[in-house]
């Protein structure tokens, strides 16, 4: 018998969990959930939360807190509203922010999804102060979410995670590189959904953004 790996613990849930619900927004909405998280440079944890609305839309918020626990201050109206007259792949919506801050920028990179009658896709807006956004717009065509930026180029080039869903409904982790954050190409599976009963089978996703250890992302 092989005995178990153990490993450490790296994230704990808090025991206050969930810390934000749609009961502490101060404008009406139906749910708050699949927030973006970043550190901005004076030390403040940012919340780019997801809040759909009565009609089921949905937008992006920013919450601000100086511990990431409690004292929370929430923007009093949206923060990023879908645009459909500009963008109208956003026409049913945003959702689900993942927040990169690049150096080489000197702004937060926002990955999000983007609903439209196509379906999902991923786009691209930049910030630095989660105040006024310049979108990209659409990235990735649909069906295609999950996405999040690497915090710097390798090889020269921009790289991007993100889950394309096959007409056979697989999904399944690629990779894909920009020299402007606009233009991609190279695109790869780095994550192979298994197929069968596996918990993993068929559909796998990104959560956050990755985090560079001294083994790699």
């Amino acid at each position: 018998m092989i005995p178990p790996r153990h490993y450490e613990t790296l994230f704990h849930r808090h025991r206050n969990n969930p810390i934000l619900t749609a009961a502490d927004w101060p404008y009406p909405a139906h749910t708050v959930f699949n927030a973006g998280a970043t550190r901005l440079r004076d030390g403040t944890t940012l919340l780019l939360c997801r809040v759909e609305d009565r009609r089921g839309h949905s937008h992006l918020c920013a919450a601000r807190s100086q511990n990431g626990v409690d004292g929370w201050v929430i923007d009093t109206a949206p923060t990023l509203l879908p645009d459909p007259d500009g963008h109208p792949e956003e026409l049913w919506g945003i959702e689900d922010p993942r927040i990169t801050f690049v150096d080489e920028l000197g702004k937060y990179v926002v990955a999000y999804t983007a609903f439209g009658k196509g379906g999902p896709g991923v786009s691209l807006a930049v910030t630095e102060d989660f105040r006024s956004f310049e979108r990209y717009g659409l990235v990735m065509q649909p069906d295609d979410k999950d996405a999040a930026l690497l915090p710097r180029r390798i090889n020269g080039r921009f790289a991007l995670l993100h889950r394309p869903i096959t007409d056979a409904g697989a999904a399944h982790v690629w990779l894909s590189f920009s020299p402007d954050l606009r233009n991609w190409g190279g695109h790869r599976v780095v994550l192979p959904a298994r197929r069968g009963s596996w918990w993993d089978a068929n559909r796998v996703g990104l959560s956050p953004p990755l985090i560079e250890t001294s083994r790699g992302w």
